[in-house]
């Protein structure tokens, strides 16, 4: 990203959500943007895919994946690289996949259909995912639907079935949501490991700055849609330096207790 500007809609004088914000992600990379609720972090992370919510708009700046200009980009372009560069879950569509609909059968479908297999192959991979995103029963998950699920497994689901066709980024909106409310961050821990198998780079959007520093390398704290702070995620645990930052780390142990 260079540059880029958001703002609520494409009226003159319409409020800005987000403005002056440049980062690369790398290769293999898991960066955080962290802020609050309103805070911008969000909408930069949603501007990538072309999934903004109506009717907030790109209104200055360029998003380049592999060369590739995504702002000013045709739908049938931006659907094109949604199908195969880049991986979008999110609370407002947790899973990609029907709440009512068993688990398993909706992997293998989606597994026919974008990689060509064949229904027993298809069933074998769907599997295969669940067993990678570290779901001790993949066969027992295999045979629920998605409403049925705890958190931190819906959570896994929800990987396990983004990466039905492995895409170059893979953008988690709010996964921490699902991990603070079950109190276990190790889903997340297993989730890293799996996707850096695939050498994908990560976008984790977050309101928790301690749970997203424990499974980033890099951290971008974003307040009243600027990023105050860009670090490791050591350096950000170690020695904050803007005072917003600090906010968010004594808002996590708090949340601790």
């Amino acid at each position: 990203m260079r540059g880029l500007q958001i703002t609520e809609s494409t009226q003159t004088g319409a409020p800005v959500l987000a403005t002056g914000i440049s980062l690369s992600v790398a290769r293999g990379e898991v960066i955080g943007l962290v802020g609050v609720t309103g805070s911008g972090a969000r909408e930069i992370a949603l501007a990538i895919p072309g999934r903004l919510p109506e009717p907030a708009v790109i209104a200055a700046g360029s998003i380049l994946i592999d060369g590739i200009e995504l702002v000013g980009a045709s739908r049938r372009a931006l659907n094109r690289l949604r199908d195969t560069k880049i991986s979008l879950t999110s609370p407002a569509a947790p899973t990609g996949l029907a709440p009512d609909q068993v688990i398993g059968r909706q992997l293998a479908r989606t597994l026919r259909r974008t990689g060509g297999l064949s229904r027993t192959d298809a069933a074998r991979r769907a599997l295969e995912l669940l067993e990678k995103v570290g779901l001790p029963d993949p066969q027992a998950t295999s045979l629920v639907v998605p409403t049925q699920l705890e958190p931190t497994a819906l959570l896994q689901v929800t990987i396990a079935a983004a990466l039905s066709q492995p895409p170059d980024i893979l953008i988690l909106d709010e996964p921490t949501r699902a991990v603070e409310a079950a109190g276990e961050p190790s889903a997340l821990e297993l989730c890293r490991g799996f996707l850096q198998e695939f050498g994908l780079s990560i976008i984790v959007v977050s309101r928790n700055l301690g749970l997203a520093a424990a499974i980033c390398d890099r951290v971008a704290v974003v307040e009243a849609g600027r990023v105050v702070e860009q670090a490791s995620a050591a350096e950000i645990l170690a020695s904050p330096r803007h005072p917003h930052t600090h906010s968010l780390l004594e808002a996590a142990r708090y949340a601790r207790g």
